[in-house]
Formats: structure tokens, sequence, C-alpha cells
């Protein structure tokens, strides 16, 4: 059971429904299915499958448009709904069910594209059969079938039945950009008018008759489990249905969530602390300079013999251990029966739930249904299925539908964090301060491990050197070797998987190789990538719209970070001043952003907006630190985030390089935030940071 549980998977998907308002009317006309992603009723509604879980990013109106828009429906009679699990809703590259690195759009854009273009072939064939005419003399048109000489049409429910006994064409034809008329403008998000409304649900929304509910308290220290408990000591508090034993820790059912939060409180319970009782911050630290010091590299990019160098330059750079910290904590609603297993919840990964749960209970994976909510954000958390696995126990045992739902707490001390990184890069240099050669060596545990493991071997994990192979920058050579790290720190995906880290060193190397230099530090990378288009257009943009040849305002400086991430250009400049005992006011963000063709600007924007702001927190202030085998922060009062007040004005400019293959956004807005601040704080202050959070170095908001 326990490693079933650690191969981690988030929740599957069962016809639940997206916002209330665009859901069909129980009395509708049974709709026709035409593929398994569309289906159409009599009445005109065009309902359309979401593979994709809605944590915030608008993925629930962006999938839907791309198939709506080759289909030629009318968006208004358009409705939602989310995907069982099955083999037609697997990513296509990977052939697995989740939401996460970024691959949402870049993944589904063609396989929605052609289902919506097949299901308009098969409508404008049955539509030309009826007629007595050619099919290329009929067009798709907001929900009709036009016949363009004579003006005849008919509606896209009048012919869904005859369509439906089609063969669906090979390769459809697929609209050019030029005809698109929903894709490439902003439209109205769908999950908004529920969450609005604060009809949305999410999974703390969740409720069933007679369900009751669970607070769990998982042991404090990673590897230590239950010694004993006494059930007895809380038997008679109001509400209380009983004590469950779950993986690590315990469980207590209640009527009421609070009346199992306090009787959990009271628990009378005692944790063995294993093996990692004296794990620390610091003994971590020392564990990662030894990996360093010692041999056994992994040579992840070869380098050239780099002629003998006048001076080199060194430097070594951190990147903090992170907790996702998504605003809706753990949880899940199970119910457990003669039929098999029911699960409700905020789940990023549909596959791996639904098998981590049958191997647990012992039942055929098709007797395993989850139903996905909607997510109080995820950030990777999601993909995991320990919260999961905790509701189908605490249901089995309890014999009644149990929702679980996790303190703050437990949620920040019982995560899979975003693991730290440590880098030393050495770069040769000629007399002139020009680049013979890099050396990059990174340390760092692993990052897919817990939620792809094919992907990893006990010395690779390719997560870990994202942003150290993609390099844009012309280096006569550039050499990379990797040690993968066993801690006893649980570590996973979080939003900018090893880019977040990788780039921070990198971006910030650069910086210092152009001051050694005496070069202007945008001009130093536009050299850099000169012959590469996309990325000498997007400096170009990122340089004009920040003003970066004027100079700013007395008091105030630039700094400036770039890289591709995700299939993804982006760069930051951010302006900032520093009072003399090292508050930090930013003035103003500017974001230049090439991924592709872009699908809904506004959601685009919206999303580097979000990141910028995400990672102002992975920069500043947040860090999960470790003392007694214990991770010592708890809540918000010590595990930092930025406020509202500490917002600064932030541009988004999109780039249209005219590339074709599109990139994410959901995952990469934080990647260059963070270098573009610490290059700003030096070129500031004269101080070169190379550790994450920058409180370290005692910097703090005004």
């Amino acid at each position: 059971m326990l490693k079933a549980s650690a191969l981690a998977g988030g929740g599957l998907v069962l016809h639940a429904h997206l916002p209330r308002a665009l859901a069909a009317p129980t009395d509708a006309p049974a709709p026709v299915a035409l593929n398994a992603w569309l289906r159409i009723s009599a009445d005109d509604r065009v309902t359309i499958v979401v593979s994709q879980a809605e944590m915030g990013q608008g993925i629930s109106t962006t999938l839907p448009a791309v198939l709506a828009e080759e289909l030629g429906a009318d968006w208004s009679r358009t409705a939602f709904e989310t995907s069982p699990v099955a083999a037609a809703y697997q990513n296509p590259r990977v052939k697995w069910q989740f939401t996460g690195n970024s691959e949402s759009t870049s993944s589904f854009f063609e396989l929605m594209r052609t289902m919506g273009a097949s299901g308009r072939e098969m409508l404008i064939a049955a539509a030309a059969k009826r007629l007595g005419v050619a099919p290329a003399t009929c067009r798709a048109e907001r929900g009709k079938i036009v016949h363009a000489a004579s003006g005849r049409a008919l509606t896209f429910g009048e012919l869904a039945s005859a369509a439906a006994l089609l063969r669906p064409p090979a390769k459809p034809r697929l609209k050019p950009r030029s005809e698109w008329q929903l894709l490439g403008k902003p439209l109205p998000r769908v999950d908004n008018p529920a969450k609005i409304a604060g009809t949305a649900i999410f999974g703390l929304d969740f409720t069933l008759p007679d369900m009751v509910h669970a607070a769990v308290k998982a042991s404090p220290t990673f590897g230590g489990k239950v010694q004993r408990f006494d059930a007895a000591s809380v038997r008679d508090r109001p509400g209380v249905l009983g004590v469950v034993p779950i993986p690590d820790g315990v469980a207590v059912v209640a009527q009421g969530y609070w009346q199992a939060k306090t009787a959990l409180d009271a628990l009378d319970v005692t944790f063995d602390d294993g093996p990692n009782a004296a794990v620390s911050s610091a003994s971590l630290a020392r564990s990662y300079r030894d990996a360093l010091a010692s041999d056994g590299w992994v040579l992840a990019h070869p380098g050239k013999p780099v002629a003998a160098a006048a001076t080199t330059l060194e430097a070594e750079y951190e990147s903090q251990f992170l907790a996702h910290a998504t605003m809706e904590p753990m949880n899940c609603t199970a119910r457990v029966d003669a039929t098999g297993c029911d699960v409700w919840g905020p789940t990023q990964g549909q596959e791996l739930a639904q098998l981590v749960v049958a191997q647990v209970l012992g039942l055929p994976r098709d007797q395993v249904r989850i139903h996905r909510t909607l997510l109080g954000g995820g950030f990777g958390r999601r993909l995991l299925a320990d919260f999961v696995v905790q509701a189908v126990l605490v249901a089995k045992a309890i014999g009644r539908p149990v929702k679980v739902v996790w303190s703050r707490e437990e949620d920040l001390r019982r995560d899979f964090y975003r693991p730290a990184v440590l880098h030393r890069i050495t770069a040769a240099l000629d007399p002139t301060g020009d680049v013979l050669g890099v050396a990059h060596k990174l340390v760092s545990p692993t990052i897919l491990a817990h939620v792809f493991p094919p992907a990893v071997t006990e010395t690779f994990d390719p997560s870990c050197l994202e942003g150290l192979l993609e390099t844009h920058y012309a280096f006569p050579s550039w050499k990379v070797e990797s040690k993968l790290l066993k801690v006893p720190v649980p570590t996973s995906v979080l939003r900018t998987t090893g880019f977040g880290p990788n780039i921070f060193a990198v971006e910030s190397f650069i910086d210092e190789l152009a001051h050694r230099q005496g070069t202007d530090p945008l001009a130093y990378r536009q050299r850099l990538v000169r012959g590469n288009p996309r990325a000498t257009k997007l400096l170009a943009t990122v340089a004009e719209r920040s003003g970066w040849s004027t100079p700013p305002a007395a008091g105030r400086h630039r700094g400036i970070a770039f890289c591709e991430a995700f299939g993804t250009f982006i760069a930051h400049v951010v302006e900032l001043s520093v009072s003399t005992d090292k508050a930090i006011t930013i003035h103003r963000i500017v974001v230049a952003l090439d991924p592709g063709p872009v699908l809904d600007p506004d959601i685009t924007t919206n999303a580097i907006e979000g990141g910028t702001c995400w990672g102002l927190s992975c920069a500043m202030t947040s860090e999960i630190t470790f003392e007694h085998g214990r991770v010592v922060e708890g809540n918000w009062n010590d595990y930092e985030v930025v406020r509202m007040p500490q917002l600064p004005p932030i541009e988004v400019h999109l780039v249209d390089s005219g590339a074709t293959s599109l990139g994410g956004t959901g995952e990469i807005g934080p990647v260059t935030l963070i270098p573009a601040l610490a290059n700003a704080v030096f070129a500031a202050t004269g101080e070169r940071c190379r550790t994450l959070p920058l409180r370290k170095h005692g910097y703090r908001w005004p």
C-alpha cells in the first residue's frame, strides 16, 4: 500500500460538470457523439469534453475554444464536461492522463483542432447529402452548415444523427490562422461566472448525503510512523465517530470538520520519529557540499576542448526548498461500497490516482471512479495521490462517505517539496573577457521520481537539467554535469520544475560575465543570441518596452533575465530601488513573451502576471527549512508570500515572431523574474546574491 501511495497519482475525472451556468439542462435531448471529445444535441447544444484540470489557468476556456473554432460552433450554445479516464483523453506526448508541465495547450492543441475539424467535415457531408449539393459548396458557421450559393442552412442539431453514421475523415482540413474567429481573441472565461457567484464546486465545497469529515495527522518526521494512539482519549468528544490508522499517521472522523480537527489536536498519539530525526537544514546543506566536492558526475552535455584561459570566473548558486502552498489545502471525498470506489477531489493527474486506489483496495481499475472538481491551485502538488489514498482508507474503515481535509500546517509539513539545488559554474575567459568555455555542475534531488518513475534512473533525472541543455547563448563550449542527490526529504515537481533554479543560476552568471567585461547586460545577451531571430526580437521588444536605453529615475536600477522554457521565449526587466536598510521597492516589471500562436491574449497575460507575482515570493521570502527531522514552517506567518501592497505594476507584451509551435505559459512566469530581480539588486547595491530567498541577505519588503 505504501509503495502504491508513493507512486502518487492525481485525480480521475468522470462527468463532473464545469460551470453550472453553461451546463446542459437536465431535460435536454440526449446528445449524439461525433467523437470522444464532441457531442451535439437535437436542440443544437454542443458539448465539448475537457481533459485537463482547471486550476485557475483558464484551460477550460482555451481548449474547448480550439475545438469550437475548427467545428464552427456557436460559442454561446457550447457546454463543457470533464473527461473520464480513457485512452482517448491521454496526453498525446506521453500517453498518460495528467495536467502539468505547461503541456495542456502544447500537447492537446493539434488533437483538439483535429477533433473539431473532423466533426465539421462530418456535419458538412451530412448536410450536403440532404441538400443535394457538393460538400465543397458548404461551410460551417455559428452552429449551422450553410450552402453558400443558395443560402440554405441546417443546424448542427438537425444533422448530428446523420453525421455520426459517417466515417471520420483521416486528415480533415485545419483552418489557417487568418480564418480564426474565436482563437487569438480574448474570450470570457467559462469558469469565472460560477466562481464569482459562489456556486463553483472546489474539493472543499463538495458534499454527499450521510457524509462525515476527517482530520488527519501524519508523522512529523519523514520516514516516521505511529507508535501508539489511544482512541478512547477522544471517544466522548462531541461528534466523534472514530479514529482510523492511515499510512504514517492517524485520522479522526466526526460529524463535522471542526469536531474532527479539535479532537485530533486532543488525541493521545505517540510517533516513532524513525531514521531521519536528526535531519536539519544544516545537515542537508552539508550533503550538497559533499556531493559537489565528490566524484561520480553524470555528463549531461559534452563540452569541447578549451584553449588556455587568461582567467576564470567561478560562482556557486543555491535555490531553496519550496512548498506548493496551494490556497486550497489537500482534501478529498471518498465512498467505498459494494459497487467499488468513488472519489471526488481537486486533482491534476487522472490515471495514476485510479491505478493507486485500485492497488490499495484490490479492485479492478474500472471499479474506481474518480470525479474531478475545480482546483484551488495545483502547481504539481495534486499530481500525487497520498491525500486520495487517505480518504479512501478512511471511507472504507468507517463505512460511510468521508471528506478528508488537511490543515494548513499538515499541508505545508507533509508536502513533496521543490528540491533545493546547488550549482557551480566556471567560465574560462580570454584576455578581453570573452568566454572560451563554460563548465556547469549541478547537484539536485529527484523531481520526477514520484510522478513519472520511468523517466528516472539511479543517477539521472532529466527534469533536473531543464534550462541547462536548451540555452541559446552561443558559447564555444558548454559542458554540463549533474549529480542526483538522495535526501530524506520527499521532493517532486513544483511550478517551473527544473527551469526555475537552473535559470536563476544561468542568468545570474550571464549577468556576472557581462559586468566582468564591462558590458551592458542586455547588450551582452543580444550579442550571445545573435543569429536566433526569436530571441533577438524578444530582447529588442523588452528593451524598447522597458526603456532600457534611457537611464531610470534617480535611485532606480534595472535587472534583466532571458530564457526559453516550456517552448516559450520570455524576458523580464525589473526596475527597483533599495533603501539603506535593504528595503526593496519594485517600481515596475516589464515582460516580453513569445509563446508562438497566442490562443487567448487575456488568459496568456493573466498567466504571466500571476506567475510573476508567484515568483516574487520565491525570490524574496518563501523557504522551507528543517530541524530535528521536521519542517519548521507551518502557516502563512512563517512561510511568507508576497502581499498585495508589495505588488508593482506588471506589463506583459506579447511578441509575434511568426513561430507556429505552441509553448506553455502556466509555469514560465516566475522563471526569469527571479534572476531579473536578483540582477537588479546587484545593479542597485553592488551585492551579488547567489542564494535564495533574498531575505537571507537582509533584503525585505518596505
